[in-house]
């Protein structure tokens, strides 16, 4: 049992307290020490490798007789002088508009759909969610196996409904990149649902009254009512879509393998292409730095536009406030 004199002994008095505190880390170092180890592991897994291949885009490397030589820009000129990329470039932009518009549809009206009340709601809401959770090579499988002529889902439904007298090869030279384009926005689609879906919660009940008392029907109350909100969650996720549907590798990889013949080899495909067939990675850097530099222009107009409607209308609500006032 401790003693008074021992307790006295044991407690520490201003002055220690004081020399004590001071020689701790302020906040600021604190945070800066909690967060060095994950600058560390960005540093090595993102940095580094981003700023490597931008000085490989520049470069000419040989494997086989392991020799770097400086070529300028050089490769850059070649991927975009005529065929160069030109045909990557576009299939790129038209899968890239597919994705965005299919799964835009689809979060949109799922979302809509989501936020009635019916019996089963809560189940179908944990249901969607599955595509968006399994992996783009299970998506690829998946889907290969519905477009299959052969023994494929679609074809089977189709031919016994009468819709078409023989089976249908999707994945063909034309129809290649709207079926992956439809497999992709399948698999991303939930992710925008959600998004939009949270923001119809939050939509007074009261503008939809007002909607009913004006006479407004679906398409009116959609414009006047839901679109307004849904404004903003829609551009963030165009632009978390677009970028996703840009770099698209995986299900190409594994349902066309950038085929027939070159209709679906996108930038990322010609990426790998070049630098792990052709073994040119001089060149497959280039390509993936002109497909970088496309992202960033498409994303910098989005937020351009987002920001700007955003800025007109708190300037016009402003205005309107301003004779009440």
């Amino acid at each position: 049992m401790a003693t008074r004199t021992d307790y006295a002994a044991t407690t520490t008095t201003p002055e220690t307290r004081t020399r004590w505190s001071s020689s701790r880390l302020s906040e600021g170092q604190f945070a800066s020490l909690l967060a060095l180890p994950v600058i560390i592991v960005l540093l090595a897994v993102v940095a580094y490798p981003t700023v490597y291949s931008l000085w490989m885009s520049f470069q000419h490397i040989d494997l086989i007789f392991k020799r770097t030589d400086a070529v300028g820009f050089a490769n850059y000129v070649t991927a975009l002088t005529p065929p160069g990329v030109w045909h990557s470039v576009w299939v790129t932009l038209y899968y890239t508009v597919l994705v965005t518009v299919f799964a835009l549809v689809i979060a949109v009206g799922g979302a809509l759909l989501l936020n009635e009340k019916f019996r089963g709601r809560g189940f179908l809401m944990a249901l969607v969610i599955l595509p968006w959770a399994v992996s783009l090579y299970a998506t690829a499988i998946v889907w290969k196996y519905i477009y299959s002529p052969e023994w494929g889902l679609l074809n089977a439904v189709l031919l016994r409904i009468g819709a078409i007298k023989e089976p249908i090869l999707f994945l063909s030279e034309k129809g290649a990149v709207p079926s992956i384009a439809i497999a992709h926005a399948w698999q991303i689609a939930p992710l925008g649902l959600y998004f939009v879906l949270a923001t119809l919660q939050v939509i007074p009940e009261d503008l939809y009254k007002a909607a009913k008392v004006d006479r407004l029907g679906p398409v009116g109350r959609f414009r006047h009512v839901v679109l307004p909100y849904i404004k903003m969650p829609l551009a963030i996720v165009m632009v978390m879509i677009t970028v996703e549907a840009a770099r698209v590798f995986d299900l190409i990889f594994f349902m066309t393998n950038g085929g027939p013949g070159d209709a679906s080899t996108t930038l990322t495909w010609d990426v790998y292409r070049q630098s792990f067939v052709n073994r040119d990675l001089g060149y497959g850097s280039a390509i993936g730095w002109i497909l970088v530099l496309i992202i960033t222009v498409i994303t910098t107009i989005y937020f351009i536009l987002m920001f700007t409607n955003r800025s007109q209308r708190a300037s016009s609500q402003a205005d309107a406030a301003a004779p009440a006032a």
